[in-house]
């Protein structure tokens, strides 16, 4: 395979992403999402990257991770591979369910990681289909609040940003008194 466009080098912040071909919908039950997330903490989190934010979505995927080895895309292309046999066998269909091998953009400043949770978990929202973050049930957002009833730990580092006596408060009123608008030196880093 060709080499990638973005290196992906260890303890290093990195938004990856990708989507259904033709934007069709890769999740389409509950089960569907929680079988994928299920898959990144089998085989993402226990060695490859720390996930500090996420959100599924009905067609398409973000993630917020710091690598911790080498062995990232290789541990995603065994996620990828194995959700879509899994969803070719449910759904009778073959062939690819994603464009391609992820996508990914490297993170280089604090601002561009609070702009990228900001964005991930108001993704839901921004599409029309909640109300608020915390209704969405397949993103890291409630875990950050605090709810440890959550299919995949993440990473509380985004907190770290916040007022060190209630990071979560700090880091909800960030998320709910921002605007689904994408702050201009960060926009063209977010989907191609």
């Amino acid at each position: 395979m060709p080499q990638r466009k973005v290196p992906l080098i260890p303890d290093e912040y990195y938004h990856i992403y990708n989507r259904g071909i033709n934007s069709e919908i890769v999740f389409r039950t509950e089960r569907n999402y929680y079988f994928y997330l299920r898959r990144i903490k089998e085989i993402i989190t226990p060695h490859t990257a720390k996930i500090i934010a996420y959100v599924l979505m009905p067609t398409h995927y973000h993630l917020l991770v710091q690598i911790t080895n080498n062995n990232f895309s290789s541990a995603m292309g065994r996620v990828k591979n194995s959700y879509t046999k899994a969803c070719n066998k449910d759904w009778g269909r073959t062939g690819p369910l994603f464009e391609g091998r992820f996508k990914s953009k490297h993170i280089d400043s604090d601002e561009y990681i609070l702009e990228l949770s900001r964005y991930i978990h108001r993704n839901p929202v921004s599409a029309h289909l909640v109300d608020t973050p915390q209704e969405w049930p397949f993103s890291s957002y409630m875990n950050l609040l605090g709810n440890k009833d959550v299919k995949l730990p993440v990473s509380d580092f985004v907190l770290t940003y916040f007022d060190l006596t209630d990071p979560s408060t700090g880091y909800q009123l960030y998320i709910e008194e921002g605007s689904n608008e994408i702050k201009k030196p960060i926009k063209h880093l977010l989907f191609e």
